[in-house]
């Protein structure tokens, strides 16, 4: 028996050894399925992985490739924006159609992407700018714009997918066509043809091509309204050239007659003067008696000829004045002065005769005034205006002279509550012999307010007048004030 388990010993090592080794290569294998697994695992992780950057990396492409077109369409659209800027400001101040016709040169043609350009007027066809174009190629486009300006004055642009210009696509390589419109008609149409790159022609093309359109449009308006301006400018210069030389003449005309009238009422005033004074002198001898006793009738007869010859000496006086003022002989002295003295002087002077139409007679004035003025014509002004003022107020009236000083001046105001003037005699006062409608009835020879205005003229000051019917008349006039005034 002993014997037996002998023999089977070495057979149990061997089958434990190999069970040992099959235990062992179990274990081996197990982690070896484990580890390709796991390696397995890690492998489509790492195809994942692959896919997804392969997948992001065709985006970064499409968005490198999207962002190249979308910079270039901005540099184009910026280059396009330049061209224009460069365009309104190389024409902005340009007035004459030849000068803004010569800006759409060959470097503009080709900045639009085109290689020919060529610009015909509206009506005759005639060749503005050409750049490119061959003269057959020109007839060509003249004879499809003859046939289809209307198609022009409809549409604001003609390109080569239209119908209408399916006749001009078979001889010209990607065109357009538009109209430079202005405000009330269309004064040209702009060609464009063959662009640079061989594609079709895209929105771009088409915007900045319209925009240039309107703005030669515009261009072509302000020439022509400023052509206009020119002309009628230029033909208002001669039509005023040849009226201003009419009144020359009329001028040179009316100088004459007036010299000829001051010389007349001169000449007459000095040869009524002599007779004038004979009969004054001869009448007062007779009024005082000095040749025996008058009867009572022949004596106010005789009074009434010598009242009315101190009218007719008055009135030759002025005659004479006027004249001797109108002819540059009066010798004007001027001077400074106290206006307010002569005024009272005036006033004194005219006295009784205020008193015999009681008539109040009121200064409202500074204590002293000076004034640049020539004394005794201011006297003669006062004088005249305060006897006109006389013939016209009533008895129980008021006469009334005021000083106001304005900046450099005393604005002397002579008023009286008298009968007034109407508007339609307000401007004609200052004429000679006229009489306003209300006056007829009063004796005056209608001379005195014409010297007044004469005397104040040569002084360089102004006079004008202000009344109403019933309400009384202001007369003003101007006087330079003194420095220390």
């Amino acid at each position: 028996m002993v014997e037996y388990f002998s023999s089977l010993n070495p057979l149990l090592v061997g089958v434990s050894f190999l069970f040992s080794a099959v235990v062992l290569l179990s274990f081996y294998l197990l982690n070896k399925i484990q580890f390709i697994s796991i390696l397995k695992k890690n492998i489509n992780h790492l195809a994942q992985s692959v896919g997804e950057l392969q997948q992001q990396t065709k985006l970064i492409v499409k968005n490198d490739m999207e962002l190249k077109l979308y910079q270039e369409e901005v540099e184009d659209k910026l280059n396009k924006l330049t061209l224009l800027r460069n365009l309104i400001l190389s024409s902005v101040y340009i007035l004459d159609k030849e000068k803004l016709f010569s800006q759409i040169n060959e470097k503009t043609i080709n900045d639009l992407g085109f290689k020919k350009g060529l610009i015909l007027n509206f009506d005759d066809l005639k060749i503005e700018t050409n750049i490119g174009f061959q003269s057959q190629e020109i007839e060509v486009i003249r004879h499809f714009l003859t046939a289809n300006k209307k198609a022009l004055i409809s549409t604001p642009m003609l390109s080569g997918d239209l119908e209408i210009c399916k006749n001009l696509s078979s001889q010209f390589q990607n065109f357009l066509i538009a109209s430079v419109n202005g405000r009330e008609n269309i004064h040209a149409i702009f060609i464009l043809s063959t662009l640079f790159s061989p594609i079709v022609i895209r929105r771009a093309e088409k915007e900045i091509f319209s925009i240039i359109c309107i703005y030669l449009g515009q261009c072509l308006d302000n020439i022509k309204l400023f052509e206009d301006l020119y002309l009628a400018k230029d033909e208002l210069e001669k039509k005023i050239k040849g009226r201003t030389n009419e009144l020359i003449k009329s001028l040179r005309e009316v100088e004459v007659v007036s010299k000829a009238k001051t010389d007349f009422i001169s000449s007459v005033s000095h040869e009524l003067r002599t007779p004038l004074t004979s009969i004054k002198g001869f009448s007062s001898l007779l009024v005082e008696e000095k040749f025996g006793k008058l009867p009572l009738e022949a004596k106010k007869r005789l009074q009434k000829v010598d009242e009315n010859v101190d009218k007719l000496v008055d009135m030759v006086n002025i005659l004479l004045d006027i004249s001797r003022i109108e002819s540059g002989k009066t010798e004007i002295k001027i001077a400074l002065s106290d206006v307010v003295k002569l005024i009272k002087d005036v006033g004194d002077f005219l006295s009784p005769q205020m008193q015999t139409k009681e008539i109040r007679f009121n200064v409202d004035t500074p204590e002293n005034l000076n004034v640049y003025m020539d004394r005794n014509l201011i006297e003669r002004v006062f004088i005249n205006l305060i006897n006109n003022s006389l013939k016209f107020t009533p008895p129980g009236g008021a006469i009334t002279i005021k000083c106001n000083i304005q900046n450099s001046q005393a604005i002397i105001a002579v008023s009286d509550t008298g009968c007034g003037i109407t508007k339609e005699d307000l401007e004609k006062v200052f004429q000679e012999f006229y009489r306003t409608q209300t006056t007829q009835k009063i004796q005056g020879s209608g001379l005195g307010l014409s010297l007044v205005k004469r005397i104040i003229d040569t002084h360089k000051e102004k006079i004008w007048v202000e009344s109403e019917p019933g309400k009384g008349t202001t007369f003003y006039f101007t006087l330079r004030l003194g420095e220390h005034a």
